[in-house]
């Protein structure tokens, strides 16, 4: 399994059993450096990273020292029954508001520490910088801050990247290209834990923090082409542009001799099925990076203070792209209650949904002007033009969408022709005929009446007319 790529250098995942056909097979491509992973677990000392009961601790701690900003909730168990740990931070922490929801999650890869710890350093910025600093203070006004710190702890208390079941958890969620089929059947439970509680909160906005390389990495991680060089999602330009504004804030990260600014396109570097970004964009609606935090797997633990620093105003200013672009709610134009809805930008190609909960969205979009559609089951659908959008605070815009009159079966908010050619077609079990259609007002008054309903009949079903005319 591929893990990274430099240049002429890769490092790669092996089998024993692999590991000696490599070994063994005449190649071009130089001489082979392994290292061996161990896996009995390690005992941690305070100078090494916590065990996974200090990091229990230390969140349970914080939870009960800020009840006023923070939830500590067990989002599910691991294999060998250890919890998954989510920290909910926001000014009203037991409220549903209309707010961005966004995703900080660490250690897919047991193996991978140093963003356990940064999450954890996150939390304590958030909580012990409320009410002081005013960019922390707004982001926990208006964002709904979920953070991570471990994915896979039966891989961190064994120091190995699998879970324990030997999943790569980075490579275990639907796949667009080798996996299109979005459900939890079949996955490893660290993975469907996590989609649940995806399915379950809509976010908008993920990072997935990683060691063994030092970059920020975006969608798509894989492409239909198994020979593209690079693979872009419909939003790239702005995946760009939230990816610099990470990278750009991290000095050793943007100066990197191996990435330009620092970022990489998923494909560009190396192909992954599976990956969890991916999923997040193409499923879920949610842009999602992968940041690569250290080209060394597993630093120094006294590297710690110096990667906080370098990493603490990346996270803040990523996190704030989501509250830019277009927001609003979207509702029922005659109860008022909230909807779920998708989203669409005219020219690209990518829903996002409302939380149904508040029925509110968040399109996260660069600078420009826009035409937006708005869509759900059973309404019709609404577009809204020239929408401009600035650098800054996201611009508002609520929507009310009219349910769908009984008659009115093409959804377009009227009741015509087209609903009768529609309703003939349905109960037909055929296909529209748009010909049919066009014809079947045959006296042009607008209406459709019995004789004109019987011609139209004839249409979808190819009958002669002077049957019909003779029953």
């Amino acid at each position: 399994m591929i893990d990274g790529v430099w240049g002429d250098r890769a490092r790669i995942y092996a089998s024993p059993d692999l590991l000696v056909r490599i070994e063994t097979t005449s190649f071009s491509a130089g001489p082979l450096r392994v290292t061996r992973i161990p896996s009995p677990v390690r005992a941690r000392t305070g100078e090494d990273y916590p065990s996974l009961d200090a990091i229990a601790a230390e969140m349970e701690a914080i939870a009960q020292a800020h009840p006023d900003l923070c939830r500590l909730y067990t989002v599910g168990r691991s294999l060998l029954d250890r919890p998954l740990l989510m920290m909910k931070i926001s000014d009203h922490p037991d409220l549903e508001e209309d707010e961005p929801e966004v995703l900080y999650l660490s250690t897919m890869h047991g193996d991978e520490p140093v963003g356990t710890l940064l999450c954890l350093d996150l939390i304590r910025l958030f909580v012990e910088g409320y009410g002081l600093d005013p960019e922390i203070t707004r982001l926990v006004n208006e964002v709904e801050i979920w953070i991570m710190p471990m994915m896979n702890p039966d891989g961190y208390a064994g120091i190995y990247r699998t879970n324990a079941q030997g999943y790569d958890l980075n490579r275990s969620f639907p796949d667009r290209v080798i996996d299109p089929v979005n459900t939890t059947d079949g996955r490893p439970p660290e993975t469907q834990h996590l989609m649940n509680w995806v399915y379950a909160h809509s976010p908008v906005l993920a990072a997935s923090f990683h060691t063994g390389a030092l970059v920020v990495n975006y969608p798509y991680d894989a492409d239909p082409d198994p020979s593209a060089r690079y693979s872009a999602a419909p939003d790239d330009p702005l995946f760009i542009q939230q990816s610099l504004a990470y990278a750009s804030l991290n000095p050793p990260m943007s100066q990197s001799p191996w990435f330009d600014n620092g970022i990489i396109n998923g494909v560009d570097w190396y192909t992954v099925y599976g990956g969890i970004q991916d999923w997040l964009y193409v499923w879920q609606g949610c842009n999602a990076v992968t940041v690569e935090l250290s080209d060394a797997k597993r630093p120094s633990f006294s590297e710690m203070g110096s990667l906080w620093i370098e990493n603490r105003e990346a996270m803040l200013a990523y996190m704030a792209w989501s509250l830019k672009g277009v927001r609003g709610i979207v509702t029922d134009s005659i109860t008022g209650l909230p909807i779920q809805a998708s989203v669409r930008v005219e020219g690209i190609d990518h829903d996002v949904y409302t939380d149904p909960d508040v029925g509110d969205y968040h399109r996260m979009l660069l600078s420009g002007t826009y035409t937006l559609r708005f869509r759900a089951a059973g309404y019709v659908e609404k577009r809204v033009q020239d929408l401009v959008v600035g650098s800054r605070d996201a611009l508002r815009i609520h929507v009310s969408l009219d349910p769908v009159s009984p008659g009115d079966v093409t959804g377009d908010g009227r009741i015509d022709l087209a609903d009768a050619v529609a309703a003939l077609q349905i109960l037909s079990g055929l296909k529209p005929s748009a010909q049919v259609a066009l014809s079947a007002d045959v006296d042009q008054d607008g209406k459709i009446g019995l004789g004109e309903a019987i011609f139209c009949l004839k249409g979808l079903l190819g009958i002669p007319p002077i049957f019909l005319l003779s029953q």
